[in-house]
This record gives structure tokens, sequence and C-alpha cells, in this order.
């Protein structure tokens, strides 16, 4: 038996999941605290910010779940 179609688009949560789990990874805990700020979708990606104490992070997570992490200081 054949499954066909394809798979829904990645919603909200879903990004924010993957961002926070590749901000984990990226961190490694040195990153301190950090708060999630603003989700929002731009085009066929998801930009997901966090705040931390010293600097703000933007993961960009891309429909096929692919992520990167960029810093900026505050």
């Amino acid at each position: 038996m054949a499954v066909t179609g394809c798979a829904a688009p990645m919603n909200a949560r879903e990004a924010r999941d993957i961002a926070h789990t590749r901000l984990d990874k990226y961190c490694k805990g040195r990153c301190g605290t950090l708060a999630w700020n603003n989700t929002q979708k731009l085009n066929m990606r998801w930009l997901v910010d966090f705040d931390g104490q010293r600097q703000k992070f933007t993961v960009i997570v891309e429909e096929d779940g692919n992520s990167n992490v960029t810093i900026w200081d505050k």
C-alpha cells in the first residue's frame, strides 16, 4: 500500500519547537536564560526570536525543518 500526498505546512508552534531545540544545541548552556519573544512567517521560512540578557537570537526555520541561528548584540 502506497501513501501519497504531501506533509502539511509547518505552523508557528512547530517552528518555535524546532527553533528552541536548535538554540539549545547552539548554546550548550552558555547563553544564559532565554525568553521566547516573537514568531513570524516570512515567505517560505519562519523567524523565531529569543531574548537573552546581553543578546538577541533569531532562529530561521525553513519549511523542511533546517534551521540557522543569528545573534544580535543588544
